[in-house]
């Protein structure tokens, strides 16, 4: 196919000696180009590969190739091999990002005002909840994407919000009504606000706890139910993900040792979902583990510490390949799991982005497994941090 514009955008594996680079297009990191110019040898393009460089802007006019016209096509995100999903778009990506954010921000003063004493007022954070629920059935991958990417230094509010989102998915799941959808994502925002109360140097300490700190940290969960039963618009199911979410089946959770049939469904639920998130999450002292390993932890902990079927439907409704999980194809490519496939777990679309035996990002394209008459399909599940990859570039 041959461009139409002077100054085609291209991906950056495209480029050859003797085209004339005016811009980089998209990239993964942060590199600047120092001036314009021609490129005089493939080692040029392969530096530009290594520091994550997608795509970029050439100067057909004055570029040097003969036959320009004919080599190049244009960049992958205009392709028709690239297969975005009906729907999707920056517009609805920024959307749900200024949602994420937003709950974040409210999260943030809601904890500053219970630290200053200062009244609490829950009307912005059920709102902000109501949205999630509403966005959840309608980009509902799209949100647990962004549950997927996290930093160290701000565990707390981040579990928080990923226990909300995954708590509202697995509720969408089971076909609960969306009033008590809204309940548990508000309680999963606020589940673990007694935190607050536990001292930095338990909350943060870098290695296992001793006996007495352990002690000090479990008693967060009746600080939570503590501070959340004399605030204003908490509901009783709210109350329950905050003060019961370490409970488990045979008695040997906390703080109440309730066992058995003591355990509601929400109990039940939000006890599945906070283990899930937190040993996937990375800490300071701790990497976290890829969704595959978590799905064994949860699987092996069946009928003594979680219910054996809900179990099931959480594996279920979050995927083989959960959203946000780095794959490998069958040629060696990684991709990230952008949408799932109810009808084929195991075809998922996906999102390619690097090789991994020549070790160099590649120009993102969007793949539907389930489309592509079997010529790839998913190998394995992949660390990012082993290629140094960060997903937050890609979802």
């Amino acid at each position: 196919m041959k461009p139409t514009q002077p100054h085609p955008v291209i991906p950056v594996n495209q480029l050859r000696p003797g085209m004339y680079v005016i811009a980089i297009a998209s990239q993964t990191g942060a590199m600047e180009i120092a001036q314009t110019g021609l490129v005089t040898t493939r080692q040029q393009v392969d530096v530009l590969i290594r520091r994550g460089v997608l795509t970029v802007k050439v100067d057909l006019a004055r570029s040097k190739l003969p036959g320009i016209a004919q080599v190049i096509s244009p960049s992958p995100a205009h392709s028709a091999g690239s297969v975005r999903p009906a729907g999707s778009g920056e517009g609805r990506e920024l959307k749900i990002r200024r949602l994420y954010q937003e709950a974040r921000e409210l999260q943030g003063k809601f904890i500053r005002h219970l630290k200053a004493g200062e009244p609490i007022d829950i009307t912005p954070l059920a709102a902000v909840a109501e949205e999630m629920v509403d966005t959840m059935f309608t980009h509902g991958d799209a949100m647990l994407c962004l549950a997927r990417i996290r930093a160290k230094d701000a565990y707390l509010m981040e579990h928080s919000m990923n226990v909300a989102i995954l708590l509202a998915n697995f509720g969408r799941y089971l076909g609960l009504d969306r009033s008590v959808l809204k309940e548990l994502t508000l309680g999963g925002l606020l589940h673990d606000v007694g935190k607050i109360m536990t001292p930095d140097e338990v909350l943060n300490k870098p290695g296992k706890l001793t006996d007495e700190e352990f002690g000090v940290m479990r008693q967060h969960v009746v600080h939570s139910y503590d501070i959340l039963s004399n605030t204003a618009g908490i509901t009783p199911t709210m109350l329950e993900v905050a003060a019961n979410h370490h409970e488990r089946l045979d008695g040997t959770g906390y703080p109440q040792r309730l066992k058995g049939d003591q355990l509601s469904l929400y109990t039940r639920m939000s006890g599945i979902v906070d283990v899930y998130d937190a040993v996937t999450a990375d800490r300071v002292y701790k990497q976290g583990m890829q969704p595959t390993q978590a799905f064994r932890i949860l699987l092996k902990g069946i009928n003594q510490h979680f219910d054996a079927e809900l179990v099931t439907k959480f594996i279920k409704c979050m995927g083989v390949y959960p959203v946000g999980t780095l794959v490998q194809l069958s040629n060696q490519r990684l991709a990230v799991v952008m949408q799932r496939n109810e009808q084929q777990p195991l075809k998922p679309l996906v999102k390619v982005i690097y090789h991994a035996t020549q070790r160099h990002y590649l120009e993102v394209q969007w793949l539907d497994l389930a489309r592509n008459g079997g010529q790839e399909s998913i190998e394995s599940t992949v660390d990012p941090k082993e290629f140094g990859i960060n997903l937050a570039n890609f979802v």
